[in-house]
């Protein structure tokens, strides 16, 4: 396994148990709007999703850890930051 898989795992873990801890989170109950390049409709209602689900990650306590899990990931919304916000940050290594 290689030390980036083993170094993601573990925020991803260090995630899923501060939500544990929690008892849920909201993005939990709207899982959708998180993945609003799965939506089929308009360019306004992804917008919509984004906008929703960065309002909600905003608010919430496992922000930090879920960004950090989500400079991982292609797609989605990730501690309020779009893909191309968490490529950016790469880029400049922000995070």
């Amino acid at each position: 396994m290689t030390t980036d898989k083993v170094k993601h795992e573990r925020i991803v873990t260090d995630l899923n148990e501060a939500i544990m801890d929690l008892g849920n989170v909201e993005c939990e109950q709207v899982p959708d709007i998180f993945y609003p390049e799965d939506f089929s409709g308009s360019i306004i209602m992804r917008e919509m999703a984004v906008k929703t689900a960065r309002e909600i990650c905003f608010q919430c306590p496992v922000i930090a850890k879920c960004l950090k899990a989500g400079m991982y990931e292609e797609y989605g919304i990730w501690g309020g930051t779009t893909p191309e916000q968490r490529k950016r940050l790469k880029r400049e290594q922000i995070i």
